[in-house]
């Protein structure tokens, strides 16, 4: 097995195509991503339900009554990890609204401000350097803005695209044009992301590898879940109830987060030429060296702090 492991070890050194990845994966059990990634999904899962009771009172406020229901239906078919059409009697309530704002202004705001601190650490920025709190709200504000809608318009397109959200058939030549679309608003979206939720001088051109390899399955992941959860998730809630769309829903929010860390772990084995990495005999290559130092200038909590990394072999 060792000798196996080594002929991997020594092909995957050699080969990019496989060094790189190799990297990454390192990279991302070393920085405890998962974690992460739990972090991100639990906040974006608590953000959901204010966010649809705050839409649901706004129905109640501004539509007539005899086309609620139709807007409900519609709205269930574009967002199938919600049940929309399960809400009965929609009337405005200010104190709903006002309820639903707050949590999810909250909510919201946690969500983007623990993005920020996991791209922070996937760069391996000292705690130093990290921005306080006020600089963090005030950032976070505006990326629920910009962020947040682009992600509701590509949501949109996707469901337009697959023929979800209307029920006009369109054309091969519409769709491809409408998914072409989708995929590049979701790549923009993860290079906004990435270089506004950074604490550190990175570039476009920096981001871009990690945000092309996100967006892609950023949107692979939507339409997967839009014809997963269409097909089987109505079955699944006769059997299991509410359980199964809280199941869903946090497992795809889960899944959304490590895909975005992926990206940006990406993103930083390729800056800081973090590869090849060693699968035996760690720390062995220049990469490992490079990577265990920035491990350990993480936690630099002063700014006159200096830390010194020796290895013994």
């Amino acid at each position: 097995m060792k000798e196996r492991l080594a002929k991997v070890d020594e092909f995957q050194r050699e080969h990019k195509s496989v060094g790189i990845p190799v990297a990454v994966a390192r990279k991302f059990a070393e920085d405890q991503s998962t974690n992460l990634a739990s972090m991100i999904a639990f906040w974006a899962f608590f953000s959901i339900f204010p966010l649809f009771l705050v839409f649901v009172t706004l129905l109640g406020f501004v539509l007539p009554a005899g086309v609620k229901g139709d807007v409900l239906t519609n709205v269930s078919q574009m967002l199938p990890l919600l049940d929309p059409g399960s809400v009965r009697g929609l009337s405005g309530s200010w104190w709903a609204l006002v309820l639903g704002l707050v949590s999810a202004l909250w909510s919201g705001l946690s969500v983007v401000r623990i993005t920020q601190f996991a791209f922070n650490s996937v760069w391996e920025l000292p705690m130093a350097r990290r921005p306080k709190v006020t600089e963090q709200i005030a950032r976070s504000v505006g990326v629920l803005v910009t962020i947040g809608l682009g992600l509701v318009v590509s949501t949109l397109i996707s469901s337009f695209a697959s023929g979800a959200a209307n029920a006009i058939e369109l054309g091969w030549a519409v769709r491809v044009l409408g998914y072409v679309l989708a995929i590049a608003l979701d790549v923009a979206l993860f290079i906004a992301a990435f270089r506004i939720l950074t604490d550190r001088e990175i570039t476009t051109r920096d981001v871009l590898p990690g945000a092309v390899l996100s967006g892609v399955l950023f949107w692979v992941l939507q339409s997967l879940s839009s014809l997963i959860i269409s097909h089987y998730l109505q079955k699944a809630q006769s059997t299991y109830g509410h359980f199964a769309t809280v199941i869903t829903l946090l497992w795809w929010f889960y899944l959304q987060s490590v895909i975005t860390l992926l990206g940006a772990q990406l993103n930083v084995v390729l800056k800081d030429r973090l590869h090849p990495r060693a699968l035996t005999n760690a720390p062995d290559t220049e990469a490992d060296h490079r990577a265990y130092e920035s491990y350990a200038e993480e936690r630099a909590y002063h700014e006159d702090e200096q830390v010194d990394t020796r290895f013994t072999r």
